[in-house]
């Protein structure tokens, strides 16, 4: 792993030593069901045995005293933590170190970028990341794997940099989704997500008035499409609801102003130190007006009810999971404005890769599922991997 990832820089921080600790520790316990499984946690993420700096110099030597919760949840079910992975600056928008390991000239997107590049490298086979608009699903689009963020309030966020409380969201990368569901069970609050009651019918969204996306995105989207028709899904198609086109808008507006008050009462003084790209966020949500918040919480709700009315045409939506590829360069991490709309509603959503464009960069799918309902699309997401494993993808 450390030849790789001197180039990739996945990683923040690693240590054997941890590793060999956890190891010996787990050996006189019962087997978990992530007994073995090396994790790659985000570094907005607290660990005690190693730094977190929230991605940013401000916190280079900060060490917290505790585990947050879901690091304790992976080590309770057996899971060991490998290290701390790279990620944009308070998990927002100034670009970490890392690259691609599909194409190291270009972004693995982020905030979640060393999580993303860890698993597509083969370097952990499941990571750790957080979604606040596109922190999951765009990295794992733009480095081939599989990236799930399940309905809010999923797990315990405790322990975790806050930066916008009605959308900040846990996530995890695989490679596979069988993995994806191992990390759900040993991570998800009990109680909370209804049982898998999938009747294979999705509908299809071109999202058009969020963005135009390169003609590869909806080949992906129509072939996918094809896949499911094959193996007996009914796919319809659809256009947005009057309510979800100003989507993307809406939750630019809730994410400043949100992050705007967390990054003010946590930095004090301290906020003068922050990147250019992190300060036109804060200084965006500083603007905005007294009634603003409230205003896109009232949307958003309305645009919750036509989700649940496209709940009796789909279990699922197929929708792009970015507007292209991943962009060439390292200091561009990509547009979120596919995912904006799933985060803002609190939706379950997931990236599902295997397609590429003609030079073989990776191409994602997003799939959003009905609020609450994670384990029926994680159920959905199973059936989807078997119809498209089975169709020829370019």
């Amino acid at each position: 792993m450390s030849n790789s990832d001197s180039v990739i820089g996945a990683f923040r921080s690693t240590s054997a030593e941890y590793v060999d600790t956890q190891l010996r520790a787990d050996s006189a316990r019962p087997i978990g069901p992530l007994s073995g499984v090396c994790v790659g946690v985000k570094d907005v993420i607290d660990t005690s045995a190693l730094p977190t700096g929230y991605g940013s110099p401000l916190f280079e030597e900060h060490q917290p005293d505790r585990d947050a919760a879901v690091v304790t949840r992976i080590r309770d079910a057996g899971g060991v933590i490998l290290g701390k992975t790279e990620c944009t600056e308070f998990a927002m928008f100034q670009p970490s170190r890392t690259r691609n390991p599909v194409d190291l000239t270009r972004t693995p997107g982020g905030s979640s970028s060393g999580s993303a590049a860890a698993v597509a490298a083969g370097m952990v086979p499941v990571a750790l990341g957080t979604q606040t608009a596109g922190s999951v699903i765009r990295p794992a689009a733009y480095c081939g794997v599989y990236g799930f963020t399940p309905t809010r309030g999923w797990t315990d966020a405790d322990g975790i940099w806050s930066l916008a409380e009605s959308l900040d969201t846990v996530g995890v990368f695989a490679r596979t989704v069988a993995d994806l569901e191992l990390c759900y069970r040993a991570l998800a609050v009990e109680g909370l997500h209804a049982s898998p009651d999938t009747s294979r019918r999705a509908l299809l969204l071109r999202c058009d008035e969020w963005g135009l996306c390169d003609p590869v995105v909806y080949e992906a989207l129509e072939a996918t499409a094809a896949a499911l028709r094959d193996h007996g899904w009914v796919v319809a198609e659809a256009p947005l609801p009057p309510t979800w086109r100003d989507l993307p808008e809406d939750h630019k507006t809730l994410m400043a102003i949100e992050v705007a008050t967390s990054m003010t009462a946590a930095l004090g003084d301290r906020i003068d130190g922050i990147s250019t790209a992190a300060r036109a966020v804060v200084e965006q949500g500083l603007r905005a007006n007294p009634g603003d918040h409230a205003a896109v919480l009232r949307r958003r709700d309305a645009a919750l009810g036509d989700a649940r009315r496209l709940a009796g045409i789909g279990d699922v939506v197929l929708a792009p999971s970015a507007l292209g590829v991943a962009p060439p360069g390292l200091d561009f991490t990509g547009d979120p404005v596919m995912c904006r709309p799933a985060t803002l509603l609190g939706l379950p959503a997931a990236n599902v890769p295997g397609y590429t464009d003609t030079s073989g960069l990776p191409v994602g799918v997003q799939v959003v599922g009905l609020h609450g309902d994670d384990r029926t699309l994680l159920a959905d997401l199973a059936a989807i991997e078997a119809a498209l494993s089975s169709t020829e993808r370019n």
